[in-house]
């Protein structure tokens, strides 16, 4: 589950000159009486609707913007058994729990789960999908099971697409999912990102663009989106307020 805050709403605690991720990470460690609801499937869409509009890492063909739309598949079940849990209401209701807080071994099985089924449609979208995964695990000594089984899957399905190929779309994922993350996040002012994958080595000398959003609008600069692509998504307010929709539209054209 991806933890969402309006704009309005958040207050960045993370230090001073923080990348995004690591404000993204503190907003989703952040505790408040209200917050919104974001499946991860909802957040990967999301994305997916940023790459059908991305300019910066040259054509995305169609089932690479499908695979990236299609990336956290893996999560329905557990965000929807979450979602349940939280509208039972009760004691038993609990916190909302973001995906940074999900144990290692839940989280895999997530990420397995995405990447198969990615699989069933397109070979080279799940050596994205696979890609994206072991670069977020590769960062975590508790997640190098996965990483050596994901390296064995990569290795079966080379031979679908050239190096440099993979390499960019892998990196368009890694920018649309943070991307999104930034977004739900609620995140406010200037946010830089490199344009590369976040978790890649390559990200800390690649070119960046900065980000602005406001409640409607999204900023690139330089500008890496199509201008007038628009960004849309439907997030559950938690708790279930006692009047008035039970969800909040999110939206964002690009300028």
């Amino acid at each position: 589950m991806v933890i969402g805050w309006l704009q309005q709403e958040q207050e960045d605690g993370a230090a001073v000159g923080a990348s995004a991720w690591a404000r993204v990470e503190a907003a989703q460690r952040r505790k408040g009486p209200s917050c919104l609801l974001v499946p991860q499937p909802a957040h990967a869409v999301l994305a997916g609707e940023l790459a059908a509009g991305l300019t910066c890492f040259g054509e995305l063909p169609p089932e690479i913007t499908r695979a990236i739309q299609m990336h956290d598949t893996g999560w329905a079940a557990s965000d929807a058994q979450q979602i349940q849990r939280l509208r039972s209401g009760g004691a038993q209701a609990g916190d909302a729990v973001s995906f940074i807080s999900i144990p290692p071994r839940e989280t895999e099985e997530a990420w397995t789960a995405s990447i198969q089924t990615v699989e069933g449609f397109s070979k080279i979208g799940a050596m994205i999908v696979s890609r994206h995964f072991t670069l977020l695990a590769g960062h975590d000594p508790a997640h190098q099971r996965f990483v050596h089984a994901e390296k064995a899957r990569q290795h079966r399905l080379e031979g679908s697409a050239k190096a440099e190929d993979l390499a960019r779309w892998t990196a368009a994922l890694g920018f649309c999912d943070l991307v999104s993350l930034s977004l739900l996040s609620g995140l406010s002012g200037e946010v830089e990102l490199p344009l590369a994958h976040p978790a890649s080595p390559q990200a800390q000398t690649a070119a960046r663009t900065t980000m602005q959003a406001t409640e409607s609008k999204l900023r690139f600069t330089p500008a890496v989106a199509r201008a007038g692509c628009v960004l849309s998504i439907q997030a559950l307010k938690h708790p279930v307020p006692k009047q008035g929709p039970r969800a909040e539209t999110l939206t964002w054209e690009v300028e």
